[in-house]
């Protein structure tokens, strides 16, 4: 069956050790997989699921140097938080208006 080529979770609830490592959603595409707009379509696909959950903004967060990821968050309307020691973190909200 091989490797998926992509994982994503969706946290019902931030711990203060995912509001600084982690967030709400994180995803992950195997490099062989990478550049094809899978993590943009993961996380678009995952916001309304969010939403569902009762979350009206997600906390997202990618590695500082992770430009890429860095794209994918800003393409599904991440705002930026902050910038800490390691990550970028942003609210997504999890509808279109």
């Amino acid at each position: 069956m091989g490797r998926p080529r992509a994982i994503l979770a969706i946290r019902h609830r931030l711990t203060p050790a995912l509001e600084k490592l982690g967030g709400h959603i994180g995803y992950d595409v195997r490099p062989g997989a990478r550049r094809q707009g899978h993590a943009t379509a993961m996380l678009a696909a995952a916001l309304p699921i969010a939403r569902s959950l009762g979350i009206s903004r997600a906390l997202v967060m990618c590695d500082k140097t992770n430009i890429a990821s860095q794209r994918v968050i800003e393409a599904n309307g991440g705002r930026l938080l902050d910038i800490t020691e390691q990550k970028r973190r942003y609210w997504v909200p999890t509808t279109s208006s």
